[in-house]
């Protein structure tokens, strides 16, 4: 399937590792040009690394701290710069952590809405602003499963999700006089470093890898998902093949949500 991604500008948050880079990469792939954004100065460079060579001279990278208003604006001004201006913002940097309710103080529920949610806002509102000029533009949220499942140990994850289902089709609303399309998407189990992490399968300074047993009971397909998977399916959405697409959230978890909505 022919997406027509050449020639494209993107601009992907959190894009240093897991579905982030899979998602710049595969954008690469299809000829587009990205502007990836993460805090770590060393994942960074690892996924320019891992680009094609041909393909680096259509990515920049730059370290920011999107907890902080000033620094959205520092990467939005940075892929103007190079690009000249953006037809795809991919949000998703940011995750929450699980825990006992109890021992989750309110500084934990503010650091991770800060990121989260706020970094989502903040960008969307900062890419808009140029998106409206353009009248043209896609705006694709990463938010995930916990919103729509709602579990004991993870009540700061699964609201922040909750929140961004509501936000992704409420700025459909307002972004389609632009005609700017927004989609979000929910991932279920992705074998990525914080999952694995957060399953315990992870020590520190150990190579990313899986047991398959214990990951097979964990979705009805008996397995978990890969970023690239993941990264195929926004693309496919940030696409005109998906121009009809819009003000919706697509779940992608091999079975895991068995609820009527998502």
């Amino acid at each position: 399937m022919e997406l027509k991604l050449d020639g494209k500008i993107a601009i992907v948050t959190g894009g240093s590792k897991g579905i982030g880079r899979a998602t710049a990469l595969a954008l690469l792939k299809e000829g587009a040009s990205v502007l990836i954004c993460a805090r770590g100065h060393t994942a960074l460079a690892e996924t320019v690394a891992a680009a094609d060579l041909s393909a680096r001279q259509r990515l920049e990278a730059i370290a920011a701290d999107l907890t902080q208003a000033a620094a959205i604006t520092q990467v939005v001004s940075k892929c103007l710069e190079r690009f000249g201006r953006i037809d795809i913002l991919v949000n998703n940097a940011g995750s929450a952590r699980p825990g006992d309710f109890l021992e989750l103080g309110d500084d934990i529920w503010i650091e991770d809405w800060t990121l989260k949610f706020f970094g989502y806002v903040r960008m969307a509102r900062e890419v808009l602003r140029h998106m409206q000029r353009q009248q043209s533009g896609v705006i694709i949220n990463i938010i995930g499963v916990g919103g729509l499942n709602p579990a004991a140990n993870y009540m700061t994850g699964g609201a922040v999700n909750a929140a961004l289902n509501h936000f992704t089709k409420a700025l459909a609303d307002a972004a389609a006089r632009y005609a700017v399309r927004v989609v979000g998407v929910n991932p279920g189990p992705i074998l990525t470093e914080r999952l694995l992490k957060m399953r315990g399968a992870l020590q520190p300074g150990s190579a990313i890898r899986a047991d398959d047993e214990t990951w097979r009971r964990i979705t009805p397909l008996g397995r978990v998902g890969q970023p690239e998977e993941v990264a195929d399916l926004v693309l496919f959405l940030a696409s005109e093949r998906a121009s009809f697409i819009h003000g919706t959230n697509i779940s992608i978890d091999g079975g895991t949500t068995r609820g009527l909505m998502g």
